[in-house]
């Protein structure tokens, strides 16, 4: 097995998330993404979804916080795609 510890891996995360039977859903957005923590992260917003780069433990953390900020004002789904390459560079 190979030691990956030590090393720091750069990762990228598109990210969309959908608030479910709400009206009100661009306002749950918006508030959930002023909110949320993305220190030490390059982050570029648009209007179908937010494109996350940086070390990968901190891309993990900061999904799991937008997960968690948005499900506190209902239910919702969040689509994420991940790459270890694509988008990577920063």
């Amino acid at each position: 097995m190979i030691d990956f510890s030590g090393v720091k891996a750069v990762l990228a995360c598109q990210v969309a998330l959908y608030p479910l039977g709400v009206k009100e859903y661009p306002e749950i957005i918006k508030d959930v993404l002023a909110s949320w923590s993305t220190q030490g992260l390059e982050v570029e917003t648009n209007s179908m979804s937010t494109i996350l780069r940086g070390e990968e433990e901190e891309v993990w953390r900061a999904v799991k916080a937008l997960f968690k900020a948005a499900a506190c004002r209902g239910e919702v789904v969040l689509v994420a795609t991940f790459s270890n390459r694509c988008g990577c560079k920063i």
